[in-house]
């Protein structure tokens, strides 16, 4: 397979072809020339065709579909949303194929080579304010130069990475970045010319001095999620692009958009004659006071604008009587909704606010005459595309709009310009480049109600949630469309990462193929991720299968041992899969002790021994991670290994004497730090290596292989 194969063409979004244009017709030709998994293509579009219709051919097959974890969705959706063999929204058949392709790629090693590597045992503290990091917005991400880390310390060029909870596939962007000079130098690290990579580290006097650990070069990705949502966002992330010729796309389908829906976010100025745009309108609940039955815009009586502050006890405007959001009721309305054709009771919500720009001067302004009346237009026009309408799905998250507002489908989540405008672009997308659907889902939450008002500070969702506040900010979406073309971001220089949809309970045949694995699960009760992604989804036309989600949901029906059963069965894969000797990561983020018992638990029954556990440090934290009053303000990182088949063998032998007791805790010591260093280098206690801790390890690793402690 050739590794910097990319995209080409005059009308390609993707190309590695810095060629003068004086070749010849058949030099030309040849350049179009792709070569994938063993097999040479005219061009990549001939590549994609042949691989699409191998996976139409697969999809047919009953026993495909019965994978564990097979998104919900038509043939034809999870077809146009997937760029095979790279990346599959369903399982990846040809995962086997580039895992064998890349340990046939990989040089020799040398005579006598043994893999060993201790833990990494230093703490890690990684900002999230990376272009990259913030071009997609996530419900949780570990930043991608935190985890570089991990991989440039555990692997070396070449070696095969894996994820099964990938998300929006930063372990495959840290992959690719550890052949990235300037990136490696960002971490902190010296790169020699022959591409030797040298931390800083303390010798013997006290000294500071550089110390050799890593090789400059690509790893390669094979990455996984649940979620259809997460993987597509993952390939773009992962896949070469030509970032010129995707903008000049992009900005000629938003042109087309803004052909047609402009006219939506015009306003006048205050002189009632000067045309201006809008940038955003602030919108407001209504309640009804409970002593005089009148109704109250919340805006209008809780907000103090000069303070930036929103009032816990305010007059009512009519009476004068003293009131508190939470002793109100919402005024409601009942509406035809054409999409779903049916009548729908909703929470009233009115324009209270519009910033809008004049040639170069900002200015705001209450809604006028014809503010309102534009309003009334954008609402009686017909949508001529196809939208989503899907009912949200029962659950912990979705309740909260249900209830507090009354939004019960995915199109209820929008006012009914951002959402014309949204539907007119995606339908682009879907015509003329299935990929610009990327820009689509990194502006959905942004442009929706979930976009809180703040008058003390910045508009934003809440995150890890579905929460809406009583005041949202309704963004100009042409112009978030436009900043969001301007921030595409692909860290995809080689085709190096493979991409594939169903749950990490049930993997490929492969087994101990992988060289490292680094895993950001999730954690009980944290995130309810297929219904957060629910609104993703639907405009893919792919949802999660949720039926194998790894959470504690009273809706679906997990507690805490469900859970633990579920985490149990992808660690148990996880072990499968990973080379013996070698090790595997967890990010772990939780506050509740029996979740983390049931993490320590679940990773022993799969055969990991934990060698290490450090903090990460993301600096930014969620909603929860802030205001919980248990809140962890740095995630726990585990470092767990797989035993080598060397003292496997030996242990059957030896089991039942105190040789073997014995041959564990040396072997074991073997994969213990000898030092840990804290963030400053300063060295801090390894508690791993206490008697007490040993004991109770190695008493651990006797029950779990069904052996009495001699």
């Amino acid at each position: 397979m050739a590794n910097q194969f990319e995209f080409i063409g005059d009308d390609s979004l993707f190309s590695n072809d810095q060629s003068d244009g004086d070749d010849t017709d058949n030099k030309k030709a040849n350049k179009n020339e792709v070569s994938c998994l063993g097999k040479s293509f005219q061009d990549d579009e001939t590549r994609r065709t042949y691989f699409t219709e191998e996976l139409r051919i697969k999809l047919k097959d009953p026993e495909f579909r019965k994978i564990e974890g097979f998104p919900l969705g038509s043939d034809e959706d999870i077809l146009a949303l997937s760029d095979p063999p790279y990346y599959t929204a369903c399982p990846n058949p040809w995962i086997d194929e580039f895992v064998k392709t890349w340990e046939e790629e990989k040089p020799p090693k040398p005579d006598g080579y043994m893999y060993h590597r201790e833990p990494f045992a230093a703490d890690v503290s990684e900002g999230k304010n990376d272009p990259i990091y913030n071009a997609h917005s996530y419900h949780t991400k570990v930043p991608h130069k935190a985890i570089m880390r991990y991989i440039l310390y555990y692997t070396e060029p070449g070696d095969i990475v894996f994820d099964g909870f990938c998300g929006t596939g930063m372990t495959g962007v840290a992959a690719q970045l550890c052949g990235d000079k300037a990136t490696v130098e960002s971490l902190g690290y010296k790169v020699d010319d022959d591409g030797t990579i040298s931390e800083q580290a303390i010798d013997e006097h006290g000294r500071k001095v550089w110390q050799p650990f890593s090789k400059l070069g690509a790893r390669k990705a094979v990455l996984n999620d649940l979620s259809p949502a997460a993987t597509f966002i993952a390939y773009n992330y992962n896949t070469p692009v030509d970032v010129q010729a995707f903008e000049r796309e992009a900005k000629r389908i938003l042109k087309e958009v803004e052909d047609e829906c402009g006219w939506m976010y015009e306003t006048t100025h205050t002189d009632g004659k000067t045309e201006g745009k809008i940038n955003y309108t602030v919108w407001s609940d209504v309640f009804v006071c409970p002593d005089c039955m009148q109704e109250v815009i919340f805006w209008d009586a809780a907000v103090d604008k000069e303070a930036g502050v929103v009032k816990g006890e305010f007059p009512c405007p009519h009476c004068g009587a003293m009131l508190k959001k939470r002793r109100m009721q919402r005024a409601w309305v009942n509406k035809y909704d054409s999409g779903i054709k049916e009548t729908v009771r909703q929470a009233k919500q009115v324009p209270v606010l519009i910033s809008y720009t004049v040639g170069t001067t900002r200015a705001e302004k209450k809604p006028d005459a014809f503010d309102l009346a534009l309003i009334e237009k954008i609402e009686e026009s017909e949508i001529p595309y196809w939208f989503p309408t899907e009912r949200m799905p029962e659950g912990y998250n979705t309740a909260q709009p249900k209830g507090s507002h009354g939004l019960t489908h995915v199109h209820h989540f929008y006012t009914k310009r951002n959402f014309f405008v949204n539907v007119a672009f995606s339908e682009r997308c879907r015509r003329n480049n299935t990929r610009a659907l990327w820009i689509t889902t990194a502006v959905t939450e942004g442009s929706s109600r979930l976009n809180r008002e703040r008058p003390f500070g910045l508009p934003s969702k809440l995150s890890g949630t579905l929460y809406v506040s009583s005041m949202i900010r309704e963004i100009n979406l042409i112009d978030f469309i436009s900043r969001k073309i301007q921030k595409y971001t692909s860290k995809g220089h080689y085709l190096d990462a493979t991409i594939s949809t169903y749950s990490s309970t049930q993997l490929e045949k492969n087994s101990g193929n992988f060289d490292y694995i680094f895993l950001d699960p999730p954690f009980g009760s944290n995130i309810n991720y297929s219904e957060l992604n629910f609104l993703w989804e639907s405009w893919l036309k792919v949802w999660t299968n949720n039926k194998p989600e790894a959470i504690e949901n009273e809706v679906q029906g997990k507690g805490s041992q469900e859970y633990h059963r579920l985490m149990v069965a992808c660690f148990r894969e996880a072990y499968r899969v990973l080379k013996p000797g070698h090790w595997m990561t967890v990010e772990f983020s939780n506050t509740k002790a029996s979740v983390w018992n049931s993490i320590q638990t679940a990773l022993g029954e799969a055969g990991f021994i934990i060698a290490n556990v450090s903090m990460l440090d993301k600096q930014q934290h969620t909603f929860k991670a802030v205001t919980t009053p248990t809140a962890v303000k740095q995630d726990l990182v585990i470092s767990a290994y797989k035993t080598n088949g060397g003292f496997e063998e030996r242990f059957k032998k030896e089991a039942s004497t105190e040789e073997g007791v014995w041959d564990f805790v040396r072997t074991h010591l073997k994969y213990l730090p000898v030092v840990k260093r804290g963030a400053n280098i300063h060295l801090i206690a390894v508690t791993e290596r206490d008697p007490r801790i040993l004991y109770d390890q190695m008493v651990a690793y006797y029950v779990r292989k069904g052996y009495p402690v001699p």
